[in-house]
């Protein structure tokens, strides 16, 4: 996934700990039907493992864009008939144009320069038919600083395990230390690491930018909740300016 944070080292792990819900899927299908009427070709940037495409591909054209190769290996797996390309999802480009640019799992959050989040937003822009949609979510500055002042937790899965320490480095940046315990045999582990960055900033200054291009039909929280300075992470539906 995710420009330079690539999760190369923990991809055959991606779907045991996210798991196969497909609930995501189905609440960004409910969004994109919502705000568009006349959506058939989607695209995904920071697509990960395949799976919100796997849902998705059932009723639209969709594409992935992903800079990990090895998520992407298994996302192919999944989807054989989905275009996927290895790029950056800040400069990426692609000889078509879609209805729907999705974005979604906090990937844009790692970008940890709002310089990348502004030419993102613009190159959307270019990739996006007349009237086309663009969705994506953030974590918030809320909602990190909150995983920073926790101590680490730990999720088992199979019979492996997840630690996730998140600290804060400076003004809205912060580390996800994700350490993997993949059990060999017995009581016998074998440790993968990898670190992760995540930056946040101001849902005004995100909708500022995002006002040069778009139009903001709504800013919701993933229970379509009113945003708020305490919300986790928040929705943007965006409309591309004519």
């Amino acid at each position: 996934m995710k420009n330079q944070n690539s999760y190369d080292r923990i991809a055959k792990f991606y779907d045991d700990v996210i798991g196969r819900s497909f609930e995501p899927a189905f609440f960004l299908k409910d969004l994109i039907n919502k705000y568009s009427s006349n959506v058939t070709s989607v695209l995904e940037l920071g697509c990960g493992t395949g799976g919100i495409l796997e849902v998705l591909s059932r009723d639209y054209d969709v594409s992935g864009v992903d800079l990990s190769e090895e998520m992407l290996k298994i996302a192919r797996r999944k989807n054989p008939n989905v275009s996927f390309s290895k790029q950056s999802i800040v400069d990426f480009k692609l000889d078509k144009k879609f209805d729907a640019v999705i974005c979604v799992y906090d990937t844009i959050n790692h970008l940890t320069k709002f310089s990348e989040w502004k030419k993102l937003f613009r190159n959307v822009y270019k990739h996006l038919n007349q009237s086309g949609i663009f969705l994506f979510d953030i974590n918030t500055i809320s909602k990190l600083d909150n995983l920073a002042y926790l101590s680490s937790f730990v999720e088992k899965f199979s019979e492996n395990y997840l630690v996730i320490d998140v600290k804060k480095l400076g003004k809205n940046l912060y580390d996800w230390e994700l350490k993997v315990f993949e059990n060999i045999r017995n009581d016998e582990y074998r440790l993968h690491v990898e670190n992760i960055k995540e930056v946040s900033f101001l849902i005004k200054r995100i909708k500022d930018e995002l006002r040069k291009n778009f139009i903001i039909k709504k800013a919701l929280t993933e229970e379509s909740k009113r945003v708020s300075g305490n919300s986790d992470r928040v929705y943007f539906v965006c409309k591309k300016k004519i």
